[in-house]
This record gives structure tokens, sequence and C-alpha cells, in this order.
């Protein structure tokens, strides 16, 4: 089975919808139910049960199907599948009737037993594994399939010789889909404004600053194309644009890895990361299943005032927003591989500045046994801070030689430079610890030749004991001669000249971070790190520690941070914050503000700050949020201030749009406005959407549910042409995309609300949800003898394609049919009737309300 695969809806609409309502009409309609629920709760067979049909008013119908249950129709159905007690996935499976047998059962093709983890017995292996399909028993003694079609599922037992393991969320890759051909713009930008002085005095000075940050791409079969780009405007200085990367991409799905050609990122793992131009072909590590996969960087921390925060890594800007006074987290920031640790710079209203340096290491490097990473890459350096681009290649691999020891290595070569690595991991009884070594040599300024050595060690540890999670990694530069490959081309660029006798390489460095519970509802969090340089630049270091207690009415946090810089001034702050919910949220009404969030901040430079934010939200997903606050604090320097801020955020079906605005007693104003979002071109149109950022995203389509939300869209809804866009999709996991009908016309009717999708990195999936539109009607079919046609008769339209069943009365539900216009069939099983309304009237299309319409069906001679 390739592409997307549906879930239950659809199936209601066929197998279920149709006969399930035969047989509610049957007399026995409740032996039969304690029949299924005997069958679904694993009795080998069912009980043999016949029926007197003269109990069924009319003609035509076969209630001897029956018997034996509530059959399975033959057909393709899309169902969950468990192999012996195992969830193995979704499949496309046939199912067809069996000599000798009133309902289907399961037929397999050998594709299908491959992908579910299913071995053949040694005698079978020669069998014809090209035949369409077979029943399981026919593949494999002593099996059996059963088919609960209340949920969907096929439950398939076999013998545990024949059961292959497969690793806790594996998916085939053969169901990864590359999607549609499509082409997108996504956007994110916000201005930063200032504004200090009397409104009419000359002294008004005026600023702003201004980031605008544009990802392109488009999507053509395996291949993807992508441009980032970053743009910044401040006031008195021209506009500074920086390429972060560009290149074209593809999966190698043997190799589980990717192929890059173009801009891009080294990952940093072994040697140190820098940027590319060139090809390289490199693990990917998310097409592993669950349990081998690593972690993503989350960046904490706490505004004063509305902040504009920016994330820089190796002296780019990688991402900027601006967030509401309290605590803020940053989870998808799209760093540029590992070893560039990230410079968190939070820039208040007021213009203070404070930068935190955020550690950025690879972890431990264990491979679980047999698993291997690599990555080969030819180039050259792209630096924006140099201007030589000197030649390089690489080469690094990994394997797991068993689940508690990795050996990893790698090599180096680029112009006047060349480097050799090696390391082990082990996974020891008090956590994971790795150690590499790296010997480098190169030739600088002057044409002088260094030579040193690099120690690296990292450790981790998750205490389950104590619920503790542990990360240490310390790093030291032995020599003074060791020089990365960026670091050797920086010292030999001519722009640096000026800076001969500053050298900011750094000698130790060591981090650590520590997370632990201490009971349900409370937790502490440690972070530190400590780094040394060559040279004559500064020691510096920085800890924070968090405490957070949750209670039944109130939730409370303390932060300590101590940090200094390189010119060896210390700084030390204090913060207790307080949250507290207010009123009841329900789906029906909500208070205008749902918590009170307030803080006090001192410093030993004398600086202490107060402050309170009253938070709120409105909407069905809460598209609308907002918040009012008020600060007050006094400085060093004898100065006090006290300020008004305000902050609203709306996301909406096209994108998300933003506002703050704040101002205080000495004249100072702030302003900033930000807007993020995506547009997107396929095969149906151009659709506006939510930001994408790097993930897949499905492009959904739903004829006629304007205003349909999606589930877990980030308020994506169907526009006027019956588009919207999912974003944030994970690649190569099931991704379940939903629609929510909830407040659709009368008019609409959604035949399937939710699919399920597996997309590769990037990929643009494209899913149709059916829908059916027009008006709703209640026919009474009647023969030409004016008799009620027999319940269970299958109406077709003039394609043959199942519309409704006859119910009691003659009745039956469709919507959207004008009967004037087109045809409409009953079958009968061995008689095919046409049927026409009486007059022949036409309905109009846009009636909401339910229609009541006699039918009359003769037989189709004439």
């Amino acid at each position: 089975m390739k592409g997307s695969y549906t879930l239950r809806n659809a199936q209601r609409q066929t197998q279920r919808y149709k006969w399930l309502r035969i047989t509610v009409t049957l007399c026995g309609i409740v032996l039969i139910s304690s029949f299924n629920r005997a069958a679904a709760e694993g009795e080998p067979e069912a009980v043999n049960v016949e029926y007197n049909p003269d109990f069924i008013h009319g003609s035509g119908v076969d209630v001897a199907r029956f018997s034996a249950g509530n059959p399975v129709l033959p057909g393709k159905y899309d169902v969950i599948v468990w192999v012996n007690g195992e969830k193995r996935g979704k499949e496309n499976i046939l199912f067809r009737v069996p000599e000798g047998q009133s309902g289907a059962e399961a037929c397999l093709s050998f594709e299908q037993l491959t992908r579910l983890g299913i071995r053949l017995d040694e005698k079978k292996q020669d069998a014809d594994k090209s035949q369409q399909c077979a029943f399981m028993h026919e593949w494999i003694d002593q099996s059996s399939s059963r088919y609960n079609s209340g949920d969907f599922e096929l439950n398939i037992r076999v013998p545990q010789l024949n059961l292959v393991a497969i690793p806790r969320g594996y998916i085939d890759p053969s169901l990864w889909e590359s999607g549609e051909t499509a082409g997108f713009v996504d956007y994110s930008g916000n201005i930063y404004s200032q504004f200090q002085g009397p409104r009419d005095g000359a002294g008004r000075a005026n600023s702003y600053n201004s980031n605008l940050q544009l990802a392109a791409g488009f999507n053509y079969g395996e291949w993807r194309l992508r441009k980032r780009i970053t743009t910044n405007w401040a006031s008195g200085n021209s506009p500074t644009t920086q390429n972060l990367y560009g290149y074209a991409a593809r999966d190698i799905t043997s190799l589980k890895s990717e192929l890059v050609m173009g801009d891009t990122n080294t990952a940093g793992d072994l040697f140190d990361s820098f940027s590319l131009r060139g090809v390289m072909l490199r693990s990917d590590e998310r097409m592993l299943p669950d349990s081998l996969r690593s972690y993503t960087p989350v960046l904490r921390g706490i505004a004063e005032t509305n902040a504009r925060v920016t994330v820089m890594q190796r002296g780019l800007n990688i991402y900027e927003t601006v967030v509401p006074p309290g605590p803020f987290e940053l989870s998808d920031i799209g760093t540029m591989g590992w070893g560039g640790d990230l410079e968190l710079v939070v820039t208040e209203a007021d213009g203070r500045q404070r930068r935190q340096s955020v550690p950025f290491s690879a972890p431990p490097m264990l491979l679980h046994e047999g698993v291997s990473n690599f990555t080969l890459l030819a180039g050259e350096l792209k630096d924006q801070q140099s201007s030589l681009t000197p030649p390089v290649a690489q080469g690094t691999y990994r394997y797991g030689l068993s689940n508690a020891w990795t050996l990893y290595g790698g090599a180096q070569f680029g112009e006047k430079y060349h480097a050799f690595g090696i390391g082990n991991a082990f996974n020891t009884p008090i956590g994971g610890i790795s150690f590499d070594l790296m010997h480098a040599k190169s030739i600088i300024r002057n044409d002088e030749h260094a030579s040193g050595n690099s120690y690296q060690i990292n450790y981790s540890k998750y205490l389950s004991d104590t619920d503790t999670n542990l990360t240490l990694a310390a790093y030291r530069y032995s020599t003074r001669g060791f020089y990365s490959f960026r670091e050797a081309a920086a010292e030999r660029d001519a722009r640096y000249d000026l800076n001969a006798n500053r050298d900011t390489r750094t000698r130790h460095r060591f981090t650590a971070t520590v997370s632990q519970r201490v009971a349900d509802t409370m937790s502490l969090w440690f972070s530190g790190s400590l780094y040394t340089y060559w040279g004559d630049r500064g020691d510096s270091r920085q800890y924070s520690v968090t405490f957070n207690h949750s209670l039944n009415t109130f939730s409370y946090g303390l932060t300590a941070m101590r940090s200094r810089n390189e010119l060896g001034h210390d700084e030390n702050s204090v913060l207790l914050s307080v949250s507290v919910p207010l009123g009841s949220r329900t789906a029906f009404e909500k208070p205008l503000f749902s918590s009170v969030y307030s803080s006090v901040s001192k410093s030993n430079t004398g600086n202490t700050q107060f402050q309170m934010q009253a938070n709120g939200s409105q909407g069905v997903q809460n598209e609308l949020t907002y918040g009012v606050g008020s600060s007050a604090g006094n400085f060093s320097q004898g100065q006090r201030d006290r300020a008004v801020n305000g902050n609203v955020n709306y996301r909406a079906g096209y994108g998300q749009i933003g506002a703050t605005a704040s101002a205080n007693n000495h004249n100072a104003q702030q302003l900033s406005l930000s807007a993020a979002g995506s547009v997107i071109a396929h095969a149906g149109g151009i659709t506006a959407g939510p930001s994408i950022g790097e993930q897949p995203f499905a492009i959904v389509s739903a004829e006629g549910a304007s205003g349909a939300r999606l589930l877990n869209g980030y308020g994506s809804k169907i526009d006027a042409f019956g588009y919207a866009i999912m974003p944030s999709l994970t690649p190569y996991r099931e991704n379940a995309v939903q629609l929510d009908s909830r407040g659709l016309p009368e008019t609409v009717d959604v035949l399937e609300n939710e699919r399920v999708v597996v997309p590769r990195q990037g990929a643009a999936i494209a899913v149709n949800m059916k829908t059916i539109t027009g008006a709703p009607m209640v026919l009474t079919l009647r023969n030409e003898k004016g008799e009620v046609l027999p319940i269970g008769s299958d109406i077709q339209d003039e394609k043959g394609a199942s519309l409704a069943v006859v119910g009691q009365g003659g009745q039956a539900f469709v919507r959207g049919l004008d009967i004037a216009r087109q045809g409409l069939f009953v079958n009968l099983g061995d008689n095919t009737l046409r049927c026409t309304s009486r007059g022949n009237a036409a309905v109009p299309e846009d009636t909401k309300h339910i229609t009541q319409l006699e039918v009359v069906c003769l037989p189709k001679s004439n």
C-alpha cells in the first residue's frame, strides 16, 4: 500500500452504513448483536440462525447471509492490522469470499505480509509470491484472521516462529510519501519601534529594528529545493541580508540518508559545525524507529517587558520573535547543526539587553547494536565572517558494536588543514559516556604551522528512581596549536589582521544541565557553563537555578541567576513569579482573563523590577490571545520606571498576526507588529496558511466545507476554495489529519474527516476529505403498484455507485440529488428499477431543510 490511507469514516459510508441499517430492521437484531459481540470476544465460530423472510415486508431481500452473524462484504477496506496482539500498522486489504462460506475474509499479498513482519514457513518460501493474494491459512499453517467490522481492525494470529521482531515505532519505507508538486514561501517578520522624549519636543528620538525571514521551496517528485534568507533593517543603518542556506535535497531511502547539494551546514557531531557550499550525504536519524532517535534543543528565558528575542549561532541571526512579559520557551528555532553554541539575546522595551549563552553540543554518541551513522561531504567553506573559501572534504562514521559500545571516527581535509578524530561511547550503569580525541594540523597567518589536540567528554544520565535527567559535557583544548577548520580559515583571513593579538579560541569549556522532579507538583532545573580562552580574553561563566511548584489554585517559580562576563563583572539576580488561574474555562463561555502572572526580581547592581500581567484567550481553539499589564522598577542610577503594556495575537487560517505596545513615565513608548504565515502554490490553486517552517505539511481539500477547522492545525481553516494547510507534520511518522465539521451548513456532509499520512522530510502531502454537498432529502420509494420497496434495496446513481439503502417504510436519505436531471436506480438483486419523482420535480440545491419526496420506481425496460 502506498500513499495516504483513509481511516474509519469512508468505510462507515460503505459496509457499515449499508448493511447494518439492513440488520437493524430484522426481527432477530438482538440475537445478531449478541453473536457479533461474542465473535469480537474471540468465540471460534458464529452461531447459525435461520430467519423467516415472511417477517420482512416487501420482496427481493435475501436474509440467509445473516444466518452466521453480520458477514463482511467482499471488497477493499482500510483497516488497522494487529498481529499476535501487537499493532503493526494500517493496510488496504482485499476481502474475498472463500468457497462454501457466506462472508468475506482477508486476502493478503506477500508484500503485505512482509510489511506486517510475517515470514512464511520454510516449505512455502518457494511458493508463488506473485499471486494477487491468499488467505492466512493458505500462507501459514495454524494461522487465522478475524475482522472486527465495528472498529475496522483485522486481528491476525500466526505461530511465534513466523513473527519478525519489529522495533517500536517502525514504519515501512514503502509508506513514506514524497507528496505533490508544490511551491511555497514561508515568512516571518516583525517591526520593533522605540520612541523616547515628549511627543511635541525637539529632543524626541525614534528608533526601529525590523527583521524579515523568508524561506522559499519547491517540491518536484523526490526532490525538494530550499532557500532561506534573513534581512534586518535598523535606524541609521543600511539593510543587511544574510543567506542562511540554499540547496537541493532528496532522500536516499536504501541508506536511510539524505543527499544535499548547495549551501547547507554540517552536523558538528565530531568535528565543529561550519557552513558548506558543496555536496553532502548524511544519515537521517529521523528515518529510524522512535527508540533510536535523539533530541532537539529547547530555549527558555524570562522577559520583563514586551521584548524582542533573537537567537544567534556562529554570528548569524537564525531566529527572532517578540514575546510578552513573563517566561517564554522556544522549541523550533531551526538550528544550523551541532557544535555552534546558541546566544539568546533579550532586548527589553526600554533598551536594556541581556545575553545568555546556551550550550548546544552533541549528546553522547551511543547507537543501538548494528545501527550505523555516516556523513560524507565535499565542497568549500562558506562563512559570513570570512572572505576565504578554502576547499574541504570530510567523512565520519559511527557504528553500534553492541547496545553498550559505539565506535566512531572521521577525517577532515582542507586547504592548509587536516584533522583526524576517533572516539568511543559507552552505556554504563552510571550513564552514557563518550570520549573522543581530535588531532589537527594547520597553516595559519604568515604561513605559521600549528598543531594541537582537542579532547572531548560527554555524559548523560536519566535516574528513573529519582526522576532526574542529568547531562554534563566538558571540552578542553589542551594545546594552543589546535584550530578547527573554520578557526584556521578565519586566522588566515586578512580581515582579521587588526585582531592579531586577540585570540578568542576556547581553551576549557564545561557545561552542566540537571532537571529534577522533586514531587508530582514540584520540579528543579539547573544549568551552568564555564568558558576559558586562549589569549587575553577573560573567563565567562553563567549559572541559573529554577524551582517550580504547582498547587491547586496557583503556581509559583523561583529563579536565581549568576553570570560573569569577559571583563570580570559579576551580576546576580533573583526572580519570584506567581501565576493564578481566573474563573472556569468552558467550551461555551470563557472569562475575559484566564490567568494573572506577577513577578518581582532583584539584582546585586541595585535593580528591582516588579510586574503584573493578566492574560486571556478566546475562540474554540484559542485563536485570539491577549494580555495587559503594568510594571515598576527602581534602578541603580536612582531612576524609577512605571510602565503599562499590552499584547494581542490572532491565529487565523491564513497565518498569524500580533502586536505589542508599552509606555512608561519617562515619555518612552514601544510598539511592535509581527506576522507569520505561508503562501503555497499547488495543483488546486494558491492557498495561504500558517507558517510551515522546515517540516512537512498537508494540503487539505474538502469541497464545500468552507470554514471547517483542522484539529491541531494552528488555526487553519478550509478557505472559500475548499483548501487548508496543515503545518508541522512529523516526517517518517504517522500523522493524523483531522477535520472538525462542526458548524458546517446543512447542505454539506463530510464523509471522511480523518486521514493518516506518513510524509518524507519537507513533503507537501495532498489530502482529500470526501464531502457531499447539496440539499438533504428523504425519499419514499414505491413500485408501480404503489407498494414501498423492500428494506435493504441498494439505491445507486447512473454510474452504479451506491447512494443509500432503503429503510423502513421504503424511505431513504440522500443529499445533493436532482432526480429531474440525474438518474436514480434501485438494485433488487435480480432486477433493477429506474426511479423518477412524481411530477419530475427538481429540488433546489441551496435548500437547507430536509425535503420529503415521493419517488416511483419502474423496471428499466419500461
